[in-house]
Formats: C-alpha cells, structure tokens, sequence
C-alpha cells in the first residue's frame, strides 16, 4: 500500500491542533492571571492592564478558532490549510511576544516576582511540547519565545546570573528535543491512521463485490449443517427446522413421525467392517426414500436411526401405517454389497402430532419410545405409541435409577433352587437366582430388572454381586463328599472382559470356596456374539480353575454345533419350553439335544420340571439332572435342604413333593434313592 498524501497529513494534524487550541487557551489565561495575582502584589498595578489584553486576544482566537471546524480543515484545499495554519501561527506568536512584557517591567529588586515568572514560562513552554506536537514550527518558535528571551532578560544582572541563564537555556533546547519527538509520534501515528482507513475503504471496495458470494456460501453452509454427509438426507438439526416450519399448532389435522431404526445392523458393521456400514447405510436410505409419500421428509437422526415426518393430513393414520409396512418390507430385502449378500430388518415406531406430543422433540421422542418396545418384542414391526408405553419407560427409568443404588449398596438377595442327580438322588447343586425388593416398587420381577441391567450396562456390576454373594453363602453349607456346587447365571458381557476368569479366582479366594464347587451358566446367545475369540479364552480360563460350565436355556435358538464343539463346557441346560411340551415336539428337540451331548461327552440338565410325567420320561431318556418345582421352590435359605437326616435327596422327601401318600419305602438292593422314589408305592 502506498505512503498517504502528505495534504491528508497537513490537514490531520492542523485538525490535531485546532482540537487542542482551547486548552491551550484556557492554560495561558490562567498562567497570566496566576502571574498578574503575585505581580500586583509585588506593587505593579499596571499587570492588569497586561492581563486584560492577555484575554483579549485568547477570545479572539478563540472566536477565530470556531469558524475551523474538523470536517472543513479535511474538505479544504492546501491553500486554504496553509491559511488557517498562519492564522493559528500568528495567535500563537502574539500570545507568546504578549508575554515579554512582565519580564521586561518588572524590576531585579523583586526576586520573587522574578521567580515566579520563570516557574509560569517553564511550565508553559513544557504544556506546549505536547499541546503543540501537532505543529512543528509553530511550536519550536512559541518555545523559543517564551523560553529565550525569558531566560536572557529575567536573569541579566543577577548574582549568578549567568548560571541561570545558562540553566534556562539548556531547558529551552531540552523542550525542543522533547517537542521534537513529540511530533514525530503524532505525525507517525496520524500516518498510520489514515493507511489504516486507506485499508478500510480498499477491504470496503473490494468486500462489495464479494457479498452475493458471501451469502450464497452462507446458504450453502447452513444447508451443509442441516443435512448428513453420508445420505445426503437431512439430519437432526435440518428435521427440527423443517417441523417448525410445516407443522402448525393451529392445524386440526395429524401429523406423524415414524421413528425408523435397523435390525441386526450392528453385527455387520462389527463383522464386515465400516465402510460396508456405510454402504448398507446409503442403500438403505435410498429405499427408505422411494417410500417417502409427498410432502413428507426423511432424515437421518443418528447411526442407524433414521425418522420419516408426514405432514398434516387427514389420513395421516392411514398413510403412516402403509408407509410403515413399505418400509419393512423394503429393508428386508438382501442387500448386496461387494458380492455379500446380507440382510438386515427394520424396527417402527409411530406417533402422531398433537395427539401424543405437544412439540417435535416430545413427538419424535414418543415414536422412538414405541420403536424401543418394537425392539424389546422380537423386530421387525410397527408399533404406535399409546401413553403405557410412556409409564412402561418412567418405570424403566425410576428402576434404572434405582438398581444402580441397590447395586452399590448390596440390597439385593439370592433365592436357591435345587438341581437334583437323577442317577444318585442327591443334589447336584443349588441355582443362585437374584431377587430384588424394592421399599417402595415392591418385588421387582428377576426378568424385569436383569434385562434393564443387561440394556444400562449395569450387568457386570450386578453379576459381579450375585456371583460374590452365592460363593460366601455357598461356603458356609454343610461341607461332605457330595458337597452341592452353586451355580451362578453370568452375562455374556461378563465372559467378554478378559479380567473375568481372575476375577472370579479372586472372589473363590476369599470366600474359601473350592473352584470344583462353582458352576458358571452362560445362556446360549453367547453363539452369537461378536467375541468368541476372548469368550472361548475366558471360558478355558475358568476350566483350567476347575469351574463347571453349564449353557442355559440350551435349543432356544442361537446355537452353533460348530461353536459348541470347539467350547471347553461341562452341561447343556434343555430350556423349560421343551419340557413343557414334551408331549408335542419338544420331545424330539430334547432327544436331539441328548444325543448331541451324548457325543460331545456333555452332561444335560432338564428345567421346568413339574409333574411325575415329565420326571418318568426325562428320566427314561437320559438326562443326567433335573430341576422345577416338583423338586423343590427357590428358598431364601439353601440350608434349609441341609436340615435333614441325610443331605441328600431320600425318597420319602421326592413322595411327599410328588403328593403321594408314603407309608414306608425300601430302596432295593442296586437301585439309587433317586430311582427307589420311583417305585409303586405298597397301598396306593
């Protein structure tokens, strides 16, 4: 850029002087009346004479100064500046040339008066070095004035005179030095001022051809903020908007919001990587749109959650539900991706506006509540909101608030079920299954509060608990050679912490448990999941410490022969289902089972068992042990097995819970106590 015009420098700072001229007026009508005040008592009456025409000729400079005002000096041409700058000029040399005639009048007899007047001259002269810096000639000849001559006539024929005017003089060439410098820094600075509003306008300049693009980048930005890079569809923050927009309160007619979230997404972006996620995702959209009735808008709200707005019509409930089904049944057709063939499905949930939400967020929120209890029942579904499911939610809420304390705090108990040898008779061991009451809730059913737990990851806290309370009370049973393992149901999310195994170590420890007396259950989904790798290590683990590994709820869907061999377990548990319809074809399934552990060197254990029938008929396939109600309740106290004659399961114990009426039963020769309960009863 340019050095500024040396006239835009001339005329800044002759503005810079004329702002400062009254206070240069008002100190020089001061210094004069402070010097005609010790003069006139020194006995020169005539000073104020001299004061009168001091002021005099500060108002007509001052009336002269009035008609220069900024905005002129800046418009003027440089003839005109150099006008203004004499007539400034000349008010300043007489004002300092009016100041003579004190020092020459007054006598050397009156030291004091003498004195007094160097002071006013000095201080004078130092005020113009900065008052003046604006003017650089002007101000070195008002200095010299008022400092030159002062110091040669107030000082000659003075004792020591010469001093004082040699001192007087070395001021005078000090106070150019200084207003000298002074100068320099108001000139430079008033220089810099104006390259920086040279600067201004240019940016000013050149920024007026740029606003359409700066506006159409800001369109652009803000479109960029309200849609999702991925899909390219709109995103939480561009969907809010567009329901503030389109909805109106005032509207009679419904809207809708379908809350669309999908199935088995996870384990593909887990098994074949992000970039097939992606993929999956962009397709998915895609189909999602070509379902999107008119008017209406798909956005995606996070990971693989998406939300589909219809606006206000009348048959907003018809539409939304055959959108829904569209929708399912388009994302659960294959999606092709790289060659890979693979499927996913889609959970919805519906809501209507103003019916079940006052707002949008509260709309979008009811909707994701009905997807989450899609979720909960099995997938693949659609489901409207109704307020239940906003009570269902507040209870999940309040327990999940609540279960973290009662975990903290240790407040839940362990209730003990039997698994009874069906060889021996005996018990196996004694199932330790948590149970929860709560001071205000009531009993909070198991199923209830351990899915929560599984859903807030809560679980490890709570097995943890579960698993250390069941080993201490476990260690305090009667001890025998047929000592009752306790068996403990651990969470997959468990077995995944590679730490688990020395955990588990570390509770035997302490609560002097035999590791042969813990038997660990792990439900089937365990086939499922995305970590067989540090499952199998873990599961190792706990073998090599000798603990008995048991899956649960064994046939119930999830299971991987595959998986299973290569699994270093104990037992398979026949889930309850499948004795309960032993008369249908839970029969086959359980024989199935059987024979599959039969080959694997397995034992099989056989729950739900409630009446004779199923006892006889389980027993006569084979399986190694059995557990229901019909051998025993869960009971508080896992002792109270123990406060017998004999601590294993005698035969008058199974009749009287069989309901038969027993007189007296022999146990024949070769047969076990267990198989002796199964003999006729003499006088049945």
């Amino acid at each position: 850029m340019s050095k500024p015009n040396p006239v835009e420098v001339e005329r800044g700072l002759l503005s810079i002087a004329y702002g400062n001229l009254p206070t240069l007026l008002v100190m020089s009508v001061v210094a004069s009346l402070g010097a005609s005040v010790v003069l006139s008592g020194a006995g020169y009456t005539w000073i104020w004479f001299w004061f009168v025409g001091v002021v005099f000729l500060n108002l007509v400079r001052f009336a002269l100064s009035r008609g220069v005002s900024d905005a002129k000096i800046q418009r003027a041409e440089m003839a005109t500046v150099g006008y203004y700058r004499r007539t400034y000029a000349i008010g300043l040399y007489a004002s300092a040339a009016l100041w003579l005639a004190p020092i020459s009048l007054v006598g050397h007899d009156s030291v004091a008066s003498i004195y007094t007047l160097a002071i006013i001259f000095s201080a004078l002269a130092a005020g113009g070095t900065g008052i003046m810096a604006a003017l650089l000639r002007e101000g070195r000849t008002y200095i010299a004035i008022m400092l030159g001559p002062a110091s040669i006539l107030m000082f000659r024929g003075f004792e020591d005179g010469t001093v004082l005017m040699a001192l007087g003089l070395v001021f005078l060439a000090v106070m150019l030095v200084v207003h000298d410098r002074n100068h320099k820094v108001t000139r430079r600075a008033l220089e810099l001022s104006v390259e920086n509003r040279r600067l201004v306008e240019e940016l000013q300049s050149v920024n007026a051809g740029l606003e359409d693009t700066v506006a159409r980048r800001t369109r652009q930005l803000a479109n960029a903020a309200n849609s999702d890079d991925l899909t390219g569809l709109a995103n939480r923050r561009g969907l809010i908007e567009w329901m503030k927009r389109n909805l109106d309160p005032d509207d009679p007619r419904e809207a809708s919001a379908l809350f669309l979230d999908l199935d088995r997404f996870k384990h593909i972006n887990d098994a074949m990587g992000h970039s097939v996620g992606d993929q999956v995702l962009k397709v998915a959209s895609q189909r999602m749109t070509a379902c999107v009735p008119e008017g209406a808008v798909l956005a995606r709200w996070g990971g693989d959650e998406f939300v589909m707005v219809l606006p206000q019509n009348a048959n907003v409930r018809a539409t939304a539900r055959d959108v829904a089904t569209r929708l399912i049944e388009g994302i659960s057709r294959p999606f092709l991706i790289d060659d890979h063939a693979m499927s996913i499905g889609l959970s919805v949930g519906v809501s209507f506006y103003p019916t079940d939400a006052s707002d949008h967020r509260a709309l979008i929120l009811a909707a994701d509540l009905a997807m989450a209890e899609v979720k909960r029942n099995g997938r693949g579904a659609s489901l409207e909101y109704s307020e239940t499911l906003s009570l269902v939610q507040r209870r999940r809420f309040d327990l999940g608030r609540a279960l973290g304390a009662a975990i903290e705090n240790g407040d839940l108990f362990l209730e003990y079920q039997p698994i009874v040898d069906s060889s021996t008779g005996r018990i196996h061991a004694f199932e330790a299954l948590a149970r929860w009451q709560h001071p205000t809730l009531g009993k909070i059913n198991p199923a209830e509060f351990i899915e929560l737990a599984e859903t807030t990851d809560r679980i490890n806290a709570l097995g943890d608990l579960v698993l250390e309370k069941a080993c201490f009370e476990a260690a305090t049973w009667p001890c025998s050679d047929h000592a009752p393992k306790v068996a403990v149901n651990v969470s997959v999310k468990q077995l995944r912490d590679d730490t688990f195994a020395l955990k588990v170590m570390r509770i035997l420890a302490r609560a002097k448990l035999p590791p042969g007396r813990l038997e660990i259950e792990v439900t089937e989904s365990l086939f499922e999941n995305d970590h067989p790798a540090i499952i199998k290590q873990t599961i190792s683990s706990l073998r090599a410490l000798g603990v008995f590994i048991a899956i649960d709820d064994f046939g119930t869907g999830y299971s991987s022969l595959s998986r299973l061999q290569n699994l270093p377990v104990n037992a398979v548990k026949i889930d309850q289902s499948f004795v309960a319809d032993l008369d249908g074809n839970g029969r086959a399934v359980i024989e199935s089972i059987i024979m599959i552990a039969n080959r694997l060197e397995l034992d099989v254990v056989a729950e739900g068992v409630e009446t004779d029938a199923q006892l006889d008929t389980l027993i006569g396939m084979g399986v190694n042990c059995l557990q229901g109600y019909l051998l025993g309740h869960p009971s508080r106290r896992a002792d109270s097995y123990f406060e017998r004659k004999r601590s294993d399961w005698t035969a008058g114990d199974f009749a009287r819970r069989s309901g038969r009426s027993v007189h007296r039963i022999s146990k024949p020769t070769g047969v076990s106590e267990f198989e002796a309960a199964r003999q006729p009863v003499s006088g049945r």
